[in-house]
């Protein structure tokens, strides 16, 4: 059978790190993704000891009956059961035994009902055993050798994936196009077999038409998508509920098959699912995804799926998980008769002069639309949240004297921080409201997938809050904010928080007076390679007024004067070094040898240059290497 006959693969990889799902959470899932137009499951969860570490073991009979029931449950569902093993840990791909236990392994699960499987390398060390080096050209050659064995062993099934190691193009050497690793899968895997790919990275932001069309070309067939966008075992403090997106229409004629392996909490993926659904959906037609999220003609609108998406799940949450709890109409829980205590035959009412009777807001939709944003994608904020954080920039920012003068005509800054302040007021409410009616939310199941996440985030938001509120004069600055002994949610993280700060690439927003909102900068040491663009970039400012004066930071530039240890440093975005700052700890012995008036010890020379036409004007920054030594010393 042809790839064009071939049924488009749309569905779910359990393919994460973490505790695996239930076996009742695997049924949900099946029973969602037939309602909602999918059509296919991978089962690759990695701490599975048998999937993975274990992968020679066959299961045992109660093991066997569980699978079987699972297997069974997808088929009730019309769900095509995908199993997948992952042996590359420690294979010896050259061994005729270990290729006879792989065999015997799928043999068993083909026994139970599965006629779909996925051999997947994905992780693993590229390196051979000294048997295999012998035995094969490359690792390539190893790899595709043992999957086309396999996959003639199990009768060519019309569904056998495999997950290349180098599965996306930040992998490849030197690039997709001439990866001697992905030729050689592309050259002798057998036809049949489909190749899973990640895009652009591991997780990719955004995944073009041309870049499937460049990898198929390679792989002389069209790729299956393993999709991490919305994927979180690596920041156990993210969760992502944004719409799927940045993946055009177009791609659907040109590819076999596209799963999400989303958070590692079940439920939250309603919104990855459910809007992965809506893509497949899609007329394969021409037209692109809208990128910013509006509706511009596409025929997928992510703003649009992510709405549908929340509006449903909104009905999840009113559905009560617990059948033994009863819910009377004003949300509150009736206890049951007891030995405890005597049963209350009559409902209590509050007095006039007593408090009322506690009653749970309903949540809404608004709720969950600012839950999403709250909790987005891994590249992108959803828009309440990237305001949020912008109008906290700006009001720490101008917290300055305008802020606290008179509010009049003569003082328009002060008002309008005073307003902004106000407005930011309004969201951290609108996020702590938020709180309160998901946590009386009747599906306790639901809440408590999410309630780690909703905890931090309205712990920051209070923080952040109470902070506006100090700098405003509205109240006395916040303890927990500034207090050198904070009560421990006053300093988030921990060690690995602690570790975080203290590196550069976590660090870096503080360089610029107006942090941008997606741009990403490295800070990284200097190479003598770099010397040649870093001289660049200190000409190209010497016609500012600073620069007139002769400074002992250009003989560091020059290389006259050789930085401290650890104090040469490098600013790097995606089209190349943008900004540098080289330091001396002790500029003593440099100061006696110059004729030049120089500055005090610890001189540096910082720079953060924008190129014409991608940043703006140039500016110049003094106080970027100090920043930087700051943070490394």
């Amino acid at each position: 059978m042809s790839c064009s006959e071939r049924r488009f693969l749309g569905g779910v990889v359990e393919g994460f790190y973490g505790r695996p799902w239930t076996m009742e959470q695997r049924k949900e899932l099946f029973r969602r993704e037939q309602k909602w137009g999918l059509n296919t499951y991978l089962y690759a969860p990695k701490d599975d000891y048998k999937h993975r570490m274990y992968w020679r073991e066959l299961y045992t009979s109660e093991e066997a009956e569980q699978l079987t029931t699972l297997i069974s449950a997808a088929k009730e569902h019309d769900i095509e059961f995908v199993y997948a093993i992952s042996p590359g840990l420690d294979i010896t791909f050259s061994n005729p035994k270990e290729a006879a236990a792989l065999k015997r392994k799928l043999s068993q699960v083909c026994e139970l009902g599965c006629r779909s499987f996925a051999l997947l390398f994905d992780d693993i060390e590229p390196e051979m055993c000294a048997a295999d080096t012998e035995a094969f050209s490359s690792f390539a050659h190893a790899q595709v050798y043992i999957t086309n064995q396999v996959y003639e062993h199990l009768q060519e099934p019309q569904t056998f994936l495999f997950c290349p190691t180098d599965y996306c193009a930040a992998f490849c050497t030197p690039n997709v196009s001439q990866s001697s690793y992905l030729l050689t899968v592309g050259e002798n895997l057998l036809p049949g077999i489909d190749v899973l790919w990640t895009g652009p990275k591991v997780v990719s932001n955004d995944i073009s038409v041309e870049s499937i069309e460049e990898v198929s070309g390679v792989l002389r067939r069209p790729p299956v998508i393993w999709d991490n966008i919305h994927a979180n075992d690596y920041d156990p403090q993210r969760l992502f509920m944004g719409p799927f997106k940045n993946r055009p229409t177009e791609l659907i004629p040109k590819l076999r098959g596209v799963l999400t392996n989303p958070n590692c909490e079940f439920e939250p993926n309603f919104v990855a699912i459910h809007t992965l659904a809506t893509w497949c959906k899609s007329n394969t037609g021409q037209k692109d995804v809208a990128m910013d999220g509006e509706d511009q003609g596409s025929d997928y609108n992510p703003k649009e799926a992510l709405r549908l998406a929340l509006t449903d799940w909104l009905v999840e949450f009113g559905v009560a998980d617990q059948p033994d709890v009863s819910r009377s109409g004003s949300g509150r829980a009736k206890k049951e008769p007891s030995d405890e205590e005597p049963m209350q035959t009559d409902e209590y009412v509050p007095g006039p002069r007593e408090n009322a009777l506690y009653t749970a807001e309903p949540l809404t939709l608004d709720d969950l639309m600012l839950l999403a944003d709250l909790f987005y994608l891994p590249y992108e904020y959803g828009p309440t949240a990237l305001n949020m954080l912008q109008e906290l920039q700006w009001l720490r920012s101008n917290s300055d004297a305008a802020a606290f003068g008179p509010v009049g005509a003569e003082n328009n800054k002060a008002k309008e921080w005073r307003e902004r302040a106000e407005h930011f007021e309004d969201l951290c409410s609108a996020v702590v409201q938020m709180f309160n009616r998901l946590s009386n939310a009747p599906n306790r199941t639901i809440l408590y997938d999410l309630y780690n996440y909703i905890c931090d985030i309205k712990s920051g938001v209070s923080l952040a809050r109470a902070f506006v509120s100090s700098l405003g004069g509205r109240q006395a600055p916040p303890a927990q904010v500034i207090n050198d002994d904070p009560e421990p949610w006053g300093f988030r993280g921990g060690l690995s928080g602690e570790f975080q700060r203290m590196l550069p690439c976590h660090g870096n927003r503080d360089l610029f007076r107006t942090p941008p909102a997606t741009r990403v900068y490295t800070i990284r040491p200097c190479t003598p390679k770099d010397k040649a663009e870093v001289l660049r970039l200190s000409k190209e400012m010497q016609s500012e007024p600073l620069q007139q004066l002769a400074l002992i930071g250009d003989r560091l530039v020059e290389s006259q004067i050789a930085p401290s240890k650890h104090c040469d440093l490098v600013l790097e975005d995606e089209v190349g070094i943008c900004g540098y700052a080289l330091a001396l700890t002790d500029a003593k012995t440099a100061m006696t040898t110059s004729q030049d008036p120089g500055p005090a010890p610890n001189a540096s020379s910082g720079r953060n240059t924008s190129r014409p036409g991608r940043h703006g004007n140039k500016a110049v920054n003094n106080e970027l290497c100090f920043t930087l030594l700051k943070m490394l010393i």
